[in-house]
Order: C-alpha cells, then sequence, then structure tokens
C-alpha cells in the first residue's frame, strides 16, 4: 500500500489524477492523506519516499482556466530515468533537480500536475481550441508524435521501482481499434451524387471514379445500395478480418435524409456487423456536442435502429463528427446520454498524441470540477491525416502510422484509426487502406 501525502489545494483534481495514474494505469493499492506541505510524497511503512514537484496545483484561483497557467515556453527538455523515446523528455510544469539519496528520491517534475493538464486537454478549455492542430503545444514545442502523458508515467513508475523493487504494476497489451465514421453511408440522392461526383472531378482529379459514382448511384437509387461507391462496409469487415481486426463503425444519425439508418438495407447490414463480430456507435453532430438533449435524441435513434435490427452489444460509445468536440461541454453532454466512450480527442489535420497518451482513460469535466462516468479512446490516425497530408504524398503519410503504432504498444496502450467508408471508393484509396493495415 502506498501512502500518498497531497497538497490541500484542488483536492477533487487531485484524487481524479492519482486515481487514473496509480490506480488505473498502474494498478497499485494507494490512500491519500491531505496536508499542508510544498511538494507531493509517495511513500510506505518502511520509511523510504518519493517526492515529486509541485507546480500546477499551486496555480492561483483567479488564474486557474486562464492563460496565465499555461506552461512557459520553450519548455525545457530533461534527461530523466525512464524517458522512452528519446534522451530528453519536454517539461510541462516543474522544476530541475533530480536527487538520489538513501531510501528517497527526490524529483523536480510535476508529474501529476502535467498528467492532468494533458489528460483533461485543460489547454483547450483556455484557448477554446477545435481540431486542428496549429495552435496546440504539442505541435509547437514538437512532441505531438510520443505519448508524453505515458512517457511521464514510466517516469513515475521507474522511480517507485527503485525505491521499491518487488513493487508490481497492472500489465496490459495494447489494442489496434479500428473505427469507422458513416457520415455517408452511401453517395446521397441526387442532389449528394453530383456533389460526390464534382468532387471526384475537381479535388481528387478522377474522371473514372466520377463515371463509376454516378453509374453506382443510380443503380442504388433504383434499388440496389450494394452498387453505390460508398457501400464499402462489406470490403472494411473483409480487410478488418483478414488482419485479425474487428471494426467499429460510427453512424450518424442526426438527419434522416444524410443518414438512412431506418432504410431495409441498413437494417440488414447491421445485423451482418453483429453477427461478423464487428460493432457501431454514434457519430454525434456538431451541434450535439454543446446541447445535452439534442445528443440524447440522436442516441435514442440510434438505439431504436440497433434494436430492430436485434444487434447487442457490451459499450456504445462513438464520436464527434469532423472531431468538431467542445472542450467545456462535450464530454458533459456524452456522460449525460449514458454513452460509455467518446473518441474524439485526436487531431483533423495530422496524427499523433492529442492527449498525450495512447491510454483509454476517464475523464474529468473541468467546468463542474468533477470526474464523469464517460472513458475516452484518445483517437492516434485519420484517413485525412493520411490523404490530405500537406507534407508528403498519401502513400508517404501512411508510412507513419506503424511508427506511431509501435509507440503506442510499447506502453501499453491502444493505436486508434479513423477511416471513413467512403474514403476507399478509388482503387488507390483502398490500396492505401490496405497499406495501413499491413503495417499494423
Amino acid at each position: 500500500m502506498l501512502h500518498v501525502k497531497l497538497p490541500p489545494t484542488f483536492p477533487a483534481e487531485r484524487q481524479y489524477i492519482c486515481g487514473v495514474v496509480l490506480g488505473e494505469f498502474l494498478g497499485l493499492d494507494y490512500r491519500i492523506e491531505v496536508m499542508e506541505r510544498g511538494d507531493v510524497a509517495i511513500g510506505q511503512d518502511d520509511g523510504r519516499e518519493l517526492r515529486l514537484a509541485d507546480v500546477f496545483f499551486q496555480t492561483p484561483g483567479d488564474q486557474w482556466l486562464k492563460a496565465g497557467s499555461l506552461p512557459v515556453r520553450p519548455l525545457e527538455r530533461w534527461a530523466l530515468p525512464g524517458t522512452v523515446f528519446q534522451p530528453t523528455v519536454p517539461v510541462l510544469y516543474g522544476r530541475q533537480y533530480y536527487e538520489v539519496a538513501a531510501g528517497q528520491i527526490t524529483l523536480g517534475l510535476d508529474i501529476f500536475g502535467s498528467l492532468f493538464f494533458l489528460l483533461t486537454r485543460y489547454e483547450d478549455v483556455v484557448l477554446r481550441a477545435a481540431g486542428e492542430s496549429a495552435a496546440s503545444l504539442a505541435v509547437q514545442e514538437g512532441y505531438a508524435d510520443r505519448p508524453l502523458a505515458d512517457e511521464y508515467v514510466e517516469i513515475l513508475w521507474r522511480a517507485l521501482q527503485t525505491l521499491w523493487p518487488g513493487l508490481t504494476r497492472r500489465e496490459r497489451v495494447g489494442r489496434v481499434l479500428l473505427t469507422h465514421d458513416v457520415i455517408n453511408p452511401t453517395s446521397g440522392g441526387y442532389t449528394g451524387t453530383v456533389v460526390h461526383t464534382a468532387g471526384d472531378l475537381v479535388k481528387r482529379g478522377s474522371p473514372l471514379l466520377a463515371v463509376r459514382r454516378l453509374a453506382g448511384s443510380v443503380r442504388a437509387l433504383s434499388g440496389h445500395p450494394e452498387a453505390d461507391v460508398a457501400n464499402t462496409f462489406d470490403l472494411i469487415m473483409d480487410l478488418a478480418e483478414t488482419y485479425g481486426l474487428k471494426s467499429e463503425f460510427y453512424l450518424r444519425t442526426d438527419s434522416a435524409d444524410a443518414s438512412p439508418v431506418g432504410l431495409p438495407w441498413m437494417r440488414g447490414l447491421l445485423r451482418r456487423i453483429a453477427e461478423r463480430g464487428h460493432a457501431v456507435g454514434l457519430a454525434a453532430s456538431s451541434a450535439a456536442g454543446q446541447d445535452p438533449e439534442r445528443l440524447r435524441q440522436e442516441v435514442g435513434l440510434l438505439a431504436a435502429v440497433v434494436e430492430r435490427a436485434g444487434l447487442r452489444q457490451g459499450a456504445w460509445g462513438g464520436r464527434q463528427q469532423g472531431l468538431r468536440w467542445d472542450p467545456s461541454a462535450s464530454w458533459a453532454a456524452w456522460a449525460s446520454a449514458g454513452l460509455d466512450f467518446d473518441s474524439s480527442i485526436g487531431w483533423t489535420d495530422r496524427n499523433g498524441f492529442r492527449s498525450g497518451t495512447c491510454r483509454e482513460y476517464p475523464v474529468f469535466d473541468l467546468a463542474r470540477r468533477r470526474p464523469l462516468a464517460l472513458r475516452e479512446r484518445p483517437l492516434i490516425a485519420t484517413d485525412a491525416a493520411v490523404l490530405e497530408s500537406k507534407r508528403v504524398p498519401p502513400e508517404e503519410a501512411a508510412k507513419e502510422l506503424p511508427r506511431l503504432r509501435e509507440r503506442c504498444r510499447l506502453v501499453g496502450g491502444d493505436f486508434v484509426l479513423q477511416w471513413r467508408n467512403d474514403r476507399l471508393a478509388s482503387r488507390r484509396e483502398r490500396e492505401i487502406f490496405v497499406q495501413v493495415l499491413r503495417g499494423l
């Protein structure tokens, strides 16, 4: 049993992050003692002790959730025992010292405060940031492609194990989670087909795809939905199963016209998804992330559709369409709608670790200062960041994903990939998708 001695400021926040880091991530037994002190101490009855800097939770109350409480740039880089990916680690909060004495380690890195900052997306609440990466501290400071929160956990674990070699942690084998936002289950009606065909010609530069889309849409509108080029669901399941994976399809239910989830062919698809052991979830509208009642309506429609299809599964979740996650409202709305998990914390324009972790974790409502009955599954990579990369050709961008997957594996985390069904219409898109799956 570890004894964790904490200062009295921000008690709810401290209890939450101790529970996530010590209880959930490391699987350790601990108890908290609150007392007046200037650092955090972790000890046992043998008198040995780890002392950690306490900086973030010493923020004055009038500066909480204000720009003045953000990390000071440029960030320092320290060489610390336990770093995983590079010799040094960026420091969000702390004072530069690391001392080892008889029965005691003193570490200047504010591990708990920094982890709270990362996991709660504190920065996004302060800056009102959306899904773009440009304003992110991780991008500006060059650590977007490394799970910094998980590295901090490894540094903490190395210090604990140095003091107590017999201590054991919870071991976890990371997963590859293949998800698909079904924003356009087909090319749409006449208007949608015209819009998508224009995109084939102008944006994608593929007259052949435009012809295939028009021909497939005509057949789909005459009662053959399998002919639509966006109807790639069985192909996705075939490929997932080839590589030993399962797919989760997040369905849009905010508009009956945009997402014909109640049509007979969609009910048949849902039954096939269930029979093959795959899963479904919700692609929530942008407005629903700020409107709990609207989100509940969308969840209710999804529940009704899947019940009619006879689909049963354990956990229900999904993500915000376009990753339009509101840092002040979306998690609370998802929790109040009774969903089990969200997977919106990623970037729309690049791959990487927006919340600093690839581990699933319980979330905390910064506005109401309380944990929520909801879990976050951080999104690591998307089709948009591969197919619309402005840095390199899509085939080269796809080669980055196995490296990110390996980083997830090294810290026992999950590699969550999002690839839309309508991003497999062309031969090139399908080839890139297969390249990605093969690399994972």
